[in-house]
């Protein structure tokens, strides 16, 4: 057997593998190749691939048809990349990491909202550039008075979505003292209670929240569900944290609220266009911190991935069933 893996995985990972035939281990972050579903597909056909563990690369229609595989494994927190539908029909089980940068995203988010809370960008950037003048003491003492942020301890922070990451997220906060609430429609009530968080209806996430922090999925449902009327609702000077999806959000309107102090500051790790090109107006804004997507990108991350993955493929190529798979009718 030809296992092919193109994601970052461990070596432990692909010893395991290893049981089971030749592993081919070509990284995309170490290659720079992202493939398309007819290059795939070539590579598939040319070296004889009987199971894939991709994490950019495009599996689709062309890849299935190239060759019989046994399995795919998709180190992504959903199999977004990889068309299941085809799996399905050509009787591939399909494998992935649901949550395996859960905590990685949620650190950012924290470091986001304490970045917001104490101003702690902006006031570095002022220093290194000079902007504190010490022998003008009533400059000094009006700037210093102008940064004083606030304890997230008196902050009620919002967050939309209680799934992995707004639950990792909630954790994390919790030791801050602050006062959590959530909205998610497909969480039950005892998740809330089980985190410490609030269930409140959509408008009054928006209304309440001193930080208001994404952790939803893109659906018909959720794109632009953060509009121009509910930013307005939003307290004047509260912040707004994006970790999640670009598509969440009326980038108009919340660069508006932000121009014009509706809304004190921003953390943003996603854009329409990623990275963002120079020229985005977002990146020009003072009161916003920006980090180019990279939440899920920790070394840990690799480890949680390559856990949940290479143990499923194990199980499938040992005729057992896995734990995490996007297409189980297949499993015979």
């Amino acid at each position: 057997m030809k296992i092919l893996v193109t994601a970052d995985f461990t070596d432990e990972g692909l010893a395991l593998l290893a049981r089971h035939g030749e592993v081919i281990h070509e990284p995309w972050s170490a290659t720079g190749a992202l493939h398309m579903a007819e290059e795939l597909a070539e590579l598939v056909r040319e070296r004889a691939i009987d199971a894939l563990v991709v994490e950019v690369d495009l599996v689709h229609e062309e890849v299935f048809e190239a060759r019989p595989l046994r399995a795919v494994g998709c180190c992504r927190g959903e199999p977004i990349n990889v068309d299941v539908d085809a799996a399905t029909e050509h009787g591939v089980p399909v494998v992935f990491a649901p949550g395996r940068n859960a905590r990685s995203v949620a650190e950012l988010t924290v470091a986001f909202i304490l970045n917001l809370a104490r101003g702690v960008v902006p006031m570095h950037a002022r220093l290194t550039s000079g902007g504190f003048d010490p022998a003008d003491l009533s400059s000094l003492i009006a700037a210093l008075g102008a940064a004083r942020g606030f304890e997230l301890g008196s902050a009620t922070v919002g967050l939309l979505g209680l799934g992995a990451v707004g639950r990792e997220t909630a954790t994390r906060l919790r030791g801050f003292g602050c006062r959590l609430v959530a909205y998610d429609p497909h969480v039950a009530d005892a998740v809330f209670e089980a985190h410490g968080v609030g269930r409140v209806e959509l408008d009054a996430l928006f209304a309440r929240s001193d930080v208001l922090s994404l952790h939803a999925s893109v659906t018909p449902q959720t794109r632009k569900i953060v509009s121009a009327a509910r930013i307005a609702s939003m307290k004047d000077g509260a912040f707004f944290v994006n970790t999640a999806r670009h598509q969440l959000v009326d980038a108009d309107a919340l660069l508006d609220a932000l121009r014009s102090g509706k809304l004190a500051g921003a953390g943003l790790d996603v854009f329409a266009a990623e990275p963002p090109l120079p020229s985005d107006p977002f990146l020009a804004l003072d009161n916003v911190v920006c980090t180019p997507h990279i939440g899920g990108a920790t070394r840990d991350v690799v480890r949680h991935q390559t856990r949940m993955v290479a143990s499923d493929l194990d199980r499938i190529l040992r005729g057992e069933a896995p734990e995490r798979c996007a297409n189980p009718e297949v499993l015979g």
